[in-house]
């Protein structure tokens, strides 16, 4: 098939990879500075009965789109289940596959969940025309965290090459020109979170503006930038801003999640004894 076979060639390119983790926004996961492809996974909350929505979004594109991208989103099957995927971004080229050949009806978007592993690819052999072209979002998963997971636990959505979480391992991105040659893609990431709120606010942890799971003074910055209106907050981070839980961001709740870090730091002190 056309589209198997573009994207076999962008999957065999033989570029070289590493994984580079730490607290960056993106991990880097292609070594070679050939055009970049990020994927930015969503942080949200699941709702009262567990079941949540992510998006993930093509954040930064090369000019040339892309013809072939394939990857995983790992996650712990112990925390939750994925449940469904459904494709935001129509470029066209699914229909036009169709057209072309019957027997390529679902071969451009293709996923399979498997052992911990949501594995996803989209491939099309047509003009770049229908190639991956725009910064949008992308598809959606939606699945259910299990009801084992503690309010306010939060679990990874990790972006992985499609064989897993290897050290050497690349999330395969790239296209061909019209010579036929291979072109591959430096790909960053930015992993997702799903929580289990604390409340019906979606809270996951009060005083954690950044939703890296901690309270720093880095969140109170956030804060009072929110306060003076010069940063708008997602949801997310709105929930976990109004320590107060009453709806309004205000020096109150500085106040109080300067207080709960200050708690959090008493803890720690305790524990180190």
């Amino acid at each position: 098939m056309k589209a198997q076979k573009a994207a076999a060639a962008v999957m065999a390119a033989g570029f070289m990879a590493y994984s580079a983790l730490g607290t960056a926004p993106f991990q880097v996961l292609a070594a070679e500075k050939e055009p970049v492809a990020a994927l930015v996974l969503d942080r949200t909350a699941a709702d009262t009965d567990g079941h949540f929505e992510a998006t993930l979004s093509l954040d930064q594109l090369p000019e040339t789109g892309l013809c072939a991208l394939e990857f995983a989103i790992a996650y712990d099957t112990a925390a939750l289940g994925i449940t469904d995927v459904k494709l935001l971004y129509d470029t066209g080229a699914q229909k036009a596959e169709v057209r072309a050949n019957p027997k390529l009806a679902g071969t451009v978007f293709q996923f399979e969940v498997r052992n911990g592993l949501l594995w996803i690819r989209w491939a099309t052999a047509l003009d770049a025309e229908y190639w991956l072209r725009t910064e949008q979002a992308f598809f959606k998963v939606e699945g259910r965290l299990k009801d084992e997971m503690p309010k306010g636990s939060p679990t990874e959505l990790k972006l992985v090459s499609a064989a897993g979480d290897a050290a050497d391992a690349v999330i395969a991105a790239g296209y061909l020109d019209a010579d036929g040659t291979t072109h591959s893609c430096e790909t960053v990431v930015r992993n997702g979170i799903v929580w289990k709120p604390i409340d019906e606010t979606g809270a996951t942890m009060y005083g954690d503006i950044d939703l890296d799971g901690r309270r720093t003074v880095a969140d109170a910055v956030l804060m009072h930038r929110a306060i003076a209106e010069e940063l708008a907050l997602s949801a997310a981070a709105y929930a976990n801003a109004d320590c107060e839980t009453d709806g309004m961001l205000t020096m109150s709740d500085v106040s109080l999640m300067l207080r709960i870090m200050e708690h959090d730091r008493e803890d720690d002190t305790q524990e180190a004894r």
